[in-house]
């Protein structure tokens, strides 16, 4: 058995001593595990203390006062830095359960893949912390996919977990197409791959860690089997934005706030994803030179520039897309329209033509009636374009094309 390297960054936690002797005590060899440990906390919280740990050799322990902290890239920037060559590593949040032996379990996973650069992930199963009981109360029983459901309005994804179908018959994990921040397991080396952007708040921070893992060479992927649980709700539990907010900016207890931190984090994404061209030079904190951000696309079922998600992504099917390079986006915003209209009368017709058009003139359909002892017409298609009006148009018997009747809708 090879060292795993454990990254947990921490604010104002209750769960993160309990996350540790937990992650411990399962451990099939606790004696193998590392721990890089950003402690952001307040004097005021008397259970935060992590004295007995501070003098392990196998914990590394950053210790900052939470006025100086500046959100969740910033830590788990700092806590790459203390890997020390450890085979593996693995990055979890600081209110976390596990498994009985999930470190061999995790190692086999990995192994199965395949992958000569693999990355275990999903959002793990869901735990509520129990007084009485160190283990807390299970939730999930059953493994996840992360599925992306539509982009935000800020051009992130917000994802959700998705239940694998027959996960009990898989005997190896499946395909991901995105990383779970709260939970990946990996090859070590990843953190001096991929660095990251300490500029990055919160928002965005796993499509970040997928598409720059994913043009690094990593293949994703998600564990087949359930062996680590995470404590979602979390409610009357102090968060960073809790703290960064205007009051204490203006009584200079923070140095900014974190709806301003949220916003420069956003336009790095969005410059990152090439939403939008925002003149960043994102230095080494951009994507990665084995695969490209297209590639990433086509893989993923994604048009970042229209941000638009393919219908196997929406619906959660293993990547990749393979029909994805010729895909066409413009039918994502396919919408039914259905009419009946009293159909007008004229004289000697040939045929009558019912057009619909978008605001600019543009002819989304187009209709000849040549039938004409119907008094009423129905017609149905479909448009990208929101019909603006439509014309009636007349083709008479020799004479050909008669007054036009334009009509708004």
């Amino acid at each position: 058995m090879e060292k795993i390297f454990i990254q947990i960054a921490s604010y104002r936690d209750p769960e993160l001593l309990p996350t540790i002797h937990h992650c411990i005590k399962k451990a099939k060899n606790p004696e193998l595990l590392t721990f890089g440990i950003c402690w952001q906390h307040s004097i005021e919280d008397k259970w935060d203390n992590l004295d007995e740990f501070k003098d392990l050799p196998n914990f590394k322990i950053i210790d900052v006062d939470w006025k100086e902290s500046l959100g969740l890239g910033w830590a788990r920037s700092h806590i790459q830095k203390l890997w020390n060559g450890e085979k593996y590593t693995l990055q979890i949040d600081s209110h976390h359960r596990f498994l009985q032996n999930w470190d061999e379990e995790l190692i086999i996973m990995l192994n199965k893949t395949g992958s000569p650069k693999p990355i275990l992930t999903a959002y793990p199963g869901s735990y509520e912390p129990v007084d009485d009981d160190e283990n807390g109360k299970i939730i999930t029983s059953w493994p996840g996919k992360t599925i992306g459901k539509k982009f935000s309005n800020y051009g992130t994804i917000p994802f959700v977990s998705q239940y694998i179908d027959n996960w009990e018959k898989l005997d190896s994990p499946i395909p991901a197409r995105f990383i779970s921040g709260g939970f990946f397991f990996t090859l070590g080396i990843h953190c001096q791959e991929y660095k990251y952007d300490p500029n990055i708040y919160f928002a965005g921070d796993e499509i970040s860690l997928s598409i720059r893992s994913y043009t690094l060479g990593y293949d994703l992927f998600h564990p087949n089997k359930l062996v680590i649980w995470h404590y979602y709700t979390r409610e009357g539990k102090k968060k960073h934005w809790d703290d960064f907010n205007t009051e204490n900016k203006n009584k200079n207890i923070v140095v900014e706030t974190w709806s301003n931190l949220n916003e420069q984090s956003l336009k790095r994404l969005r410059h990152l994803l090439k939403e939008e061209d925002n003149n960043i030079d994102l230095k080494e904190y951009g994507l990665g030179n084995v695969r490209s951000h297209h590639d990433y696309e086509v893989y993923a079922g994604i048009n970042f520039k229209l941000q638009k998600l393919h219908p196997d992504t929406v619906k959660g099917l293993n990547p990749p897309v393979f029909y994805a390079e010729d895909f066409d986006w413009d039918k994502l915003n396919l919408k039914k329209y259905n009419y009946e209209f009293q159909v007008p009368e004229y004289e000697n017709l040939q045929f009558l033509y019912l057009g619909f058009q978008d605001s600019d003139g543009k002819e989304l359909y187009r209709f000849d009636i040549t039938d004409f002892s119907k008094k009423t017409v129905s017609v149905n298609f479909e448009s990208t374009t929101i019909p603006y009006k439509y014309i009636w148009w007349p083709y008479h018997n020799g004479s050909g094309w008669g007054q036009k009747t334009d009509i708004i809708l």
